[in-house]
């Protein structure tokens, strides 16, 4: 913001003094202050209405109602309105009443303009002005906002004049950028490179990476039409970090962080999707799931229909380019999908792996570096640089010649989600035991045609069928072969170690099977499958939730399958000794 004192100019009437562009003076404070806001005016796409005068020469000294006047023009950058509310160009969420505009925006003049008498002095005027303002120059009060909010990188107006009203520019410089590169320069990026390396050891995949972040950068008024996925099925593999340096480059202002893709698929998206780069970690989608077709839009379409709260449905123009991470294998991609370029983050250097402490260091420097800008601007600089494969191209990633290993191994299994899906239903809550008599609603979940099929994927998981007795009665089961079940109890080790994570080491991880049953299938088939339907054994139906709970270890888990000894029976420091050792004298009750 300019800021005026008497010395830089007087406030008098003076003849207008052309400046010959071809052997021009450097303006003045003034001039360039004026000159600023033509740029903006140009940029928010309103340099070509009448108001804006294009051509006039700018005075070296502005008299009172010119310099008034411009400050009228800045002025009325900083809001727009929406049904009697008053919107900052800088914060499109907030939402500020007349009451409220008429106590902040004196405050605010006298922030931006410190000292100035003539601001001080009009500055009843001026608010009046800019809220109430009905002249033909848009530029010259808070004009009506269109509701729509995206970005435009590159342009540094936060308004942007489109037919008769007022967007919203969601793009903001990263301030790294007015940097100049240093004398080191692409040296000092090498911590980054070996952390590639490391991560990425493919050069081939490491490039493409590469090239698709250095031609986001160099276009970042366009978007590819296919996204990048980091997958690796252990943690700590560097995918956080790379996020990083990819948030640094485009700004975290112009980043949408999101966990998992429901920020991007809900009814109220635009908040993320109002941004250039959208990263959504711990992505896990049901081949079932309509979001994976929600996702193929966003990633190609360059507009997009958005939502906000209390607002009309709006479209806007899509720019952002998507970086998805994941510990889960993508089975619900189709085969020889071509909107993902996937890469397998496996290494070594995971947050458990034999080179954990080498990668964690190469890591470690990188998300130092990260914060110093000079870093940031040095790797923008080589990215800008960067002469990209011929064989990269934004728009088509060419699934034949750039495939990955996981690629090709996704696009040969396809076709078997469903037993994917399977597994990772049972998964969810220690699903060992199903009984057959809820296999309708298994098939109808699965969109199975016949028992047959599901018998089939429960045989290659390493299901069989056998007879149980729980609820009172005897019932047919389908239970992985190992799953070890005696006088009505179940032995299951990772169930135990949700209660206590030294209930396994210790041997105490038998259940109840009536309770194991209740608390794992039941509520899988409640929650998911039937959501609230009829139950088909009643006593479940009829059960409470006090009914099951175990603070007091009654179900277990027991030390084996017909023991009186609970895991609730042991203090914490007994927890250390060979249960073998354990006296029944010296067995009392604790909460866990």
């Amino acid at each position: 913001m300019y800021e005026t004192d008497n010395d830089d100019f007087d406030l008098i009437e003076t003849e207008y003094e052309l400046i010959d562009c071809l052997d021009a003076p450097d303006p003045n404070k003034w001039q360039s202050y004026v000159f600023s806001l033509e740029e903006q005016d140009c940029m928010s796409g309103v340099c070509w209405h009448a108001g804006a005068k294009q051509g006039k020469p700018v005075s070296i000294k502005p008299n009172q109602d010119e310099y008034l006047g411009v400050v009228l023009r800045d002025v009325a950058s900083w809001f727009v309105q929406m049904e009697n509310k008053f919107i900052p160009s800088g914060n499109k969420d907030s939402r500020l009443g007349k009451a409220e505009m008429e106590k902040l925006l004196p405050q605010m003049l006298a922030d931006n303009f410190p000292d100035n008498e003539h601001v001080a002095q009009n500055a009843g005027k001026i608010t009046s002005a800019v809220m109430f303002g009905t002249g033909p120059d848009p530029r010259l009060t808070f004009g009506v906002y269109s509701g729509k909010a995206y970005p435009k990188p590159g342009n540094e107006s936060k308004r942007l004049f489109r037919n008769g009203m007022w967007d919203i520019n969601t793009w903001r410089s990263p301030d790294y950028r007015a940097l100049p590169p240093s004398a080191a320069g692409a040296a000092t990026t090498t911590a980054f490179d070996a952390m590639l390396e490391f991560a990425i050891s493919d050069q081939a995949q490491r490039d493409m990476l590469l090239d698709w972040t250095a031609w986001n950068l160099q276009n970042e008024c366009s978007k590819p039409t296919w996204a990048v996925m980091l997958y690796s099925d252990t943690k700590g593999t560097g995918k956080s970090t790379i996020a990083k340096v990819l948030t640094a480059l485009f700004g975290a202002a112009n980043t949408a962080l999101c966990n998992g893709i429901k920020p991007l698929t809900q009814r109220f998206a635009a908040d993320s999707l109002d941004r250039k780069l959208v990263v959504a970690e711990e992505v896990h989608i049901s081949s079932h799931s309509t979001d994976g077709n929600a996702l193929k839009d966003l990633i190609t379409n360059t507009s997009v229909s958005v939502e906000r709260k209390h607002q009309p449905m709006v479209t806007i123009p899509q720019h952002s380019c998507f970086v998805f991470m994941t510990n889960h294998k993508p089975l619900w991609l189709e085969g020889g999908e071509r909107r993902y370029y996937i890469i397998n983050m496996d290494h070594d250097g995971h947050s458990q792996g034999a080179k954990n402490e080498d990668f964690y260091a190469l890591a470690a420097a990188v998300n130092e570096q990260v914060n110093n800008p000079q870093f940031v601007r040095d790797l923008y600089q080589r990215l800008m640089m960067r002469e990209l494969s011929p064989k990269f191209d934004a728009k088509n990633m060419c699934f034949n010649d750039n495939a990955t290993p996981i690629m090709r191994e996704l696009q040969a299994i396809s076709g078997n989600e469903g037993e994917y899906v399977l597994q990772s239903l049972l998964d969810e809550n220690f699903v060992s035991l199903i009984p057959s008599e809820d296999f309708a609603d298994l098939m109808a979940y699965l969109k199975l045609r016949n028992a047959n099929s599901l018998r089939n994927m429960l045989s290659k998981l390493g299901w069989q069928s056998r007879r149980c007795r729980f609820a009172g009665a005897q019932h047919r089961v389908w239970c992985p072969k190992t799953l070890e079940v005696e006088n009505g109890r179940v032995s299951h080790p990772e169930l135990a170690n949700t209660y206590n994570s030294l209930a396994e080491a210790n041997g105490y991880t038998w259940f109840d099977l009536q309770f194991y049953v209740h608390t794992t299938w039941k509520k899988i088939h409640k929650d998911r499958l039937k959501k609230g339907g009829r139950q088909t054994i009643e006593e479940y139906s009829a059960s409470t939730a006090s009914r099951w709970d175990n603070s007091e270890g009654k179900y277990g888990p027991f030390l084996n399958s017909d023991s009186h000894l609970r895991l609730q029976a042991r203090t914490k420091d007994d927890l250390t000794i060979d249960s073998t050792e354990v006296d029944e004298a010296d067995v009392h009750y604790i909460k866990i």
